[in-house]
């Protein structure tokens, strides 16, 4: 289908635009307007029943969310008068149904080893405690985080420490490599390939997804020279989930005659839900902060986290099936702040992961749904959600 921008649409309306696709945002008007033709080229609606599989990659923490396309219809956010946000709402004109969850969970790919080795003697060099990566490398810092048992035992033996930390020196005593135990791990293309290979046969391929969308990921975190080596690990995990579902495909194996693979950039998702949340009454913050002062409070991850809990604790935009209800229980019992004995660390880093894939998913469907609308209505269609 033949499609084309009007000529006169200003800078902030071909973002606009772009955000409700799902496209980047950057470039010169021209940029823009050829990125969104472009894609609108190739666009493949969403049908009823579509299985749309999110996915955000880790290896200690990988989650996936699967969601059913509901029948098509506008998605717009429903509007709030003045001074209200729940009370008094305003229906729009077509009211969204939501999509289905119909499984939502967290797993360890490989998990922590128990098992530990004497370690090989370092020079002081090499021993050095390099800096800790950004809130973005969040399955490194999980490989580096002691449990309490641990740390006593850090404290008592002095010798003895936990991965990726530097031992106690106790400087009346010969320092001694068999002492210092280390984890011994296996992140080799063959682990790696087989857990991969493993993944899509036994679990995602038997969901029957018609859309497999993956967060794509980066090897440069906060514009830093170096790429750390858990990024790595994660990136080649990326391209043997993608050589996998193609090689199922061109076989005939991946059951769906629709089946295909999607990137999605993070910050689109968060740009899009966060303006979704603001046209509903609620405060996101300023999430396109890229450079923070000490007083913004800002914090995208809380962002994200209450986006999907307001969501579920409403009840509206999502249908939650029976395979998904515990999971669904259990983040809005931890949200809103019940009492649990489980690390507080492990808690918050588990509502992150599941709440990036389901966003990641709604966000992805109602792109499909917008520009389904733009193509088929036109701009003006989507002038009560272009806003900054």
């Amino acid at each position: 289908m033949k499609f084309a921008l009007p000529p006169k649409l200003s800078s902030a309306q071909l973002k606009s635009i772009a955000r409700l696709c799902g496209k980047s945002r950057s470039g010169t008007k021209a940029v823009i307007a050829d990125r969104i033709t472009e894609d609108l080229k190739t666009f493949q609606p969403l049908a009823q029943g579509t299985r749309v599989l999110s996915i955000d990659l880790g290896i200690r923490n990988l989650a996936y969310s699967l969601l059913e396309v509901p029948h098509p219809n506008d998605g717009l956010p429903s509007k709030t008068t003045k001074g209200s946000r729940k009370k008094e709402t305003v229906p729009s004109s077509a009211a969204p149904i939501g999509p289905r969850l119909l499984a939502w969970e967290r797993l360890a790919l490989i998990p922590k080893a128990n098992k530990v080795v004497a370690p090989i003697a370092k020079t002081k060099k090499s021993r050095r405690k390099t800096k800790e990566d950004d809130e973005d490398n969040t399955d490194q810092k999980d490989e580096e985080v002691p449990t309490k048992k641990s740390r006593r035992k850090t404290k008592t033996d002095g010798a003895t420490t936990t991965p990726g930390h530097q031992a106690d020196e106790d400087p009346t005593a010969e320092a001694s490599p068999s002492t210092t135990p280390v984890l011994v791990e296996d992140f080799s293309p063959a682990r790696l390939s087989a857990v991969a290979v493993d993944l899509v046969l036994n679990r995602l391929l038997p969901f029957r997804p018609d859309v497999v969308i993956m967060e794509q990921q980066r090897f440069r975190q906060t514009g830093g020279s170096g790429v750390y080596e858990w990024t790595l690990r994660v990136n080649s995990l990326e391209s043997m989930l993608y050589a996998a579902l193609t090689l199922l495909r061109k076989l005939g194996r991946w059951d769906s005659p629709l089946g295909r693979i999607e990137p999605v950039v993070a910050r689109n998702v968060l740009e899009f839900m966060g303006v979704r949340e603001r046209l509903a009454g609620h405060d996101v913050g300023d999430i396109w902060a890229r450079h923070r002062g000490a007083d913004d409070k800002t914090d995208n991850k809380k962002i994200k986290k209450d986006i999907i809990g307001r969501t579920l604790a409403s009840g509206e935009g999502l249908v939650v099936e029976e395979p998904a209800r515990f999971v669904a229980a259990e983040y809005l019992d931890e949200w809103q702040g019940k009492k649990n004995f489980q690390r507080k660390a492990d808690r918050m880093k588990k509502l992150d992961d599941l709440a990036d894939c389901l966003l990641q998913g709604l966000a992805f469907i109602h792109w499909q749904n917008n520009k389904r609308v733009l193509l088929e209505r036109g701009v003006d269609a989507l002038q009560d959600q272009m806003v900054e």
